[in-house]
């Protein structure tokens, strides 16, 4: 999925709507069951194209409260912390919201 896909399915929905992650993973290595783990979307990471075979890809962040906050610490103070030949930046969401509508913060 892209930008503009992304965008598509979500332009027609109250802007106030809350997004989530959801990750559908196998139980076990040869099981056929699932299991559904939710998390809300708590940033965005910009990747190095190079990393993607020249492609512009985005992660978005999410999962335990204290792993997202673990995970941003490591992005922003080693420049190691991901395999990738640049540093992206991290995107906090509601920190965007706030400065882009102070009032609802």
């Amino acid at each position: 999925m892209n930008i503009a896909e992304l965008m598509d399915i979500l332009k027609d929905l109250d802007p106030d709507t809350s997004v989530e992650m959801a990750i559908v993973a196998p139980v076990g290595a040869n099981s056929e069951e699932i299991t559904v783990d939710q998390y809300p979307v708590e940033g965005v990471l910009p990747r190095d194209p190079a990393d993607h075979g020249g492609a512009l890809v985005v992660w978005l962040i999410g999962g335990e409260p204290e792993d997202v906050d673990e995970f941003i610490d490591a992005v922003e103070d080693q420049t190691d912390a991901i395999q990738t030949t640049r540093q992206g930046e991290l995107i906090d969401l509601q920190s965007a919201a706030a400065r882009r509508n102070p009032s609802r913060s």
